[in-house]
């Protein structure tokens, strides 16, 4: 089996997850690793298995003969690091969101279409089998015409944000929020399993904790814990989408699809079950074994990420892009969502998304 090189940015993400999984696969051979700052170093350096280490992302880039580079990273880096790799002719797997707006994720959709370099961008959770087989179901009409969709989830976050720091995930303006990290997996998979964009938006963003006390100072923060997006589709099936975090006690993802034939539920990404108008019944899914030799935080994506490092390698060595695999076009479909998530929310009214 031909062995794909990898090189990996950032020593968190990068090397608790990433790291690990892509060791799993024997296509892949995690050649070197490197802090995103320069003169950083981690400890994570020591608990995997890799060639070279680096303190300076550029001089990986520069010394090492690399076929993949995976980003993991603050958002606001993304720009400058995806495309100095497309520059090295080096693939690119870029952790959510693609950048920090459309402007950006549109000049680096470009960039990888004038190479010859492919990029991926880690929508992972699209792959778990649950999601999948909503796709198959509603590709298959099996639900008939879509009519509406409500996606929410709620949790126990209020503690955590009035005893910790956030760091940059407290920053609007470094990709922070939850919009960020996790309506953006919300949104990708809406449009995924729709096979359509979404024309307008309606969006509320809330800082319901906006400031922390600790011992190093205080910190203010202007990212968003907590978002509702009501919009359309661009066949004008209505959706809605809700974030809850700084709850004292939340209850979870829930995720309905209502069609003319059936109407789909998924709790908390596991369980499926439908109706065609009477009693729910389970959906049974086929689930991958979970290796049991992978630590944490790992383990808690390996449903998602195994799957997807595992088409990113058939797409490279086959030159074709698996269409299943979030790539950078539908990276830049969902930043243009957000951009407009953003717009809707500072104007307080329904918001056009942007074509390109």
């Amino acid at each position: 089996m031909k062995k794909i090189q990898v090189g990996i940015i950032g020593t968190g993400f990068g090397a608790t997850v990433h790291a690990p999984i892509l060791g799993l696969h024997e296509g892949f051979e995690v050649k070197a690793i490197a802090s995103v700052y320069r003169g950083r170093s981690n400890d994570a350096f020591k608990e995997i298995e890799v060639n070279h280490i680096y303190t300076n992302w550029k001089e990986m880039l520069d010394k090492e003969e690399l076929d993949l580079i995976t980003i993991c990273s603050v958002p606001s880096h993304h720009y400058e690091m995806t495309m100095e790799s497309i520059n090295k002719n080096v693939h690119v797997l870029c952790e959510k969101p693609l950048g920090i707006s459309a402007c950006q994720t549109s000049s680096m959709l470009e960039a990888q279409q004038n190479s010859n370099v492919m990029g991926f961008v880690n929508f992972q959770w699209r792959l778990t089998p649950e999601r999948m087989k909503i796709k198959e179901m509603v590709s298959n009409n099996e639900l008939g015409e879509i009519q509406y969709i409500k996606y929410i989830g709620s949790f126990s976050g209020y503690n955590n944000l009035l005893s910790q720091y956030r760091g940059w995930e407290g920053r609007r303006q470094d990709g922070g929020g939850f919009l960020s990290a996790v309506g953006s997996h919300m949104l990708d998979s809406l449009m995924w399993w729709m096979d359509q964009p979404i024309s307008d938006v309606y969006a509320e963003l809330k800082t319901l904790v906006p400031v922390f006390h600790g011992s190093a100072g205080i910190e203010q923060r202007d990212s968003d814990d907590a978002f509702t997006i009501m919009g359309h589709f661009e066949n004008g099936t209505p959706f809605m989408v809700d974030v809850f975090y700084p709850a004292v006690r939340g209850n979870g993802w829930k995720l309905e699809i209502f069609g003319t034939k059936g109407t789909l539920v998924m709790n908390n990404d596991r369980d499926l079950m439908i109706s065609s108008g009477g009693e729910f019944h389970n959906l049974q899914i086929e689930d991958q074994s979970l290796p049991s030799h992978l630590p944490a935080p790992a383990n808690q994506y390996y449903r998602g990420l195994y799957p997807m490092v595992d088409q990113i390698y058939h797409s490279i060595v086959n030159q074709k892009v698996d269409l299943n695999v979030p790539t950078f076009a539908d990276g830049h479909r969902v930043q243009l969502v957000m951009d407009a998530v953003y717009e809707s929310a500072a104007s307080q009214a329904m918001t056009l998304v942007k074509r390109k």
